[in-house]
């Protein structure tokens, strides 16, 4: 089965305007494609949480119909939190889901521990609040929205000879994100977006301490190779192999 097409839009901006101007022309472009391989990573994560698909490093969660797992899971590196509120269709709380009447899940999950994708590697903090709606009766799609925030601590990536190191915070939203119900190997979201706001700070190397923004949007169309635009700069993110990266 051919993927459906996704298409991927990140713009990146700092309080100063598009380009940081205290950094380099060249340290500018770094740290564009360095958040755009944490975006990948954590837009992977995100589609999987969402019952999306996994990809090859995915972190293992199931999402059989008739199903809806909330458990603790521990994955190598990585221990992954939820809880749910099951809700019918007039907006009263559940005990339990309910394949056929449950109509929306308000979701909470956290995802802490550590994270290596080919030359980065950091280690990951991140909580969402989601919420999603379309549940009841066999819909062939469910609708997710929802907020959250994280930290990236020791994220270092070592590429051409040359490390670079960063701790990231980042606030998200996520609007009106449409997966295909049941989950399948290609059933990547729809349509909806998600945004994200990134606080970079060097440290370490000839920009110790030096503090940039970036502003990343992520609009789905449906594939798992979406390409990036940063700084006028293309990009290839493949959310299935979480933050692999090459030029188109």
């Amino acid at each position: 089965m051919v993927a459906p097409l996704l298409v991927v839009a990140l713009a990146a901006c700092s309080s100063d305007g598009v380009n940081s101007p205290q950094l380099s022309a060249a340290a500018n472009a770094m740290v564009n494609a360095d958040v755009a391989a944490v975006t990948a990573d954590g837009v992977g994560e995100d589609v999987e949480l969402m019952r999306g698909p996994g990809g090859q490093f995915a972190i293992g969660l199931s999402a059989d119909r008739g199903r809806f797992e909330c458990d603790q899971v521990a994955r190598p590196g990585l221990t992954v939190t939820r809880t749910c509120v099951y809700k019918d269709a007039a907006g009263n709380t559940q005990a339990a889901y309910d394949s056929l009447t449950t109509a929306s899940v308000q979701v909470n999950a956290t995802v802490k521990g550590d994270v290596t994708r080919g030359p980065m590697s950091m280690t990951v903090d991140r909580t969402r609040e989601l919420v999603v709606t379309g549940l009841a009766g066999r819909e062939t799609t469910a609708t997710w929205n929802g907020t959250g925030r994280g930290a990236m601590t020791r994220v270092r990536t070592s590429e051409s000879g040359e490390t670079r190191q960063y701790e990231m915070t980042y606030t998200v939203r996520r609007t009106n994100v449409v997966i295909p119900v049941p989950r399948t190997a290609t059933s990547w979201p729809l349509s909806g977006t998600v945004t994200k706001s990134y606080t970079v700070k060097f440290t370490g190397g000839p920009n110790d301490g030096k503090t940039v923004t970036r502003e990343v949007v992520v609009t789905f169309n449906g594939t798992a190779t979406p390409v990036a635009t940063i700084n006028g700069e293309s990009w290839e993110l493949d959310l299935s192999d979480r933050g692999k990266r090459r030029r188109p």
